[in-house]
């Protein structure tokens, strides 16, 4: 997914000659508007500091060093998990 985020910010910059990275919020709102907008009402309702304060201000981060972050920890963990079990 991160790899996919670079590619698309890429065309994205140079079809526009302007760098406007993706963020979780753009990319969540073109996966699937309603459920962004449901998640975040919900939250809201729910309890309204986690949105403000955490959720939020990570939505609006670039997507790909965050997604690449996330997948190498995951890599890690799965091969942890592996070692362990022969």
């Amino acid at each position: 997914m991160a790899a996919a985020v670079v590619v698309r910010d890429g065309l994205a910059w140079r079809d526009t000659e302007f760098l406007r990275p993706e963020t979780f919020n753009a990319l969540w709102y073109d996966l699937s508007a309603g459920s962004l907008g449901i998640f975040r009402g919900d939250v809201l309702h729910t309890m309204p500091w986690l949105w403000n304060y955490l959720l939020g201000p990570a939505m609006s981060l670039w997507a790909a060093p965050v997604l690449l972050v996330l997948s190498v920890t995951l890599l890690w963990a799965g091969r942890a998990g592996g070692r362990r079990r022969r």
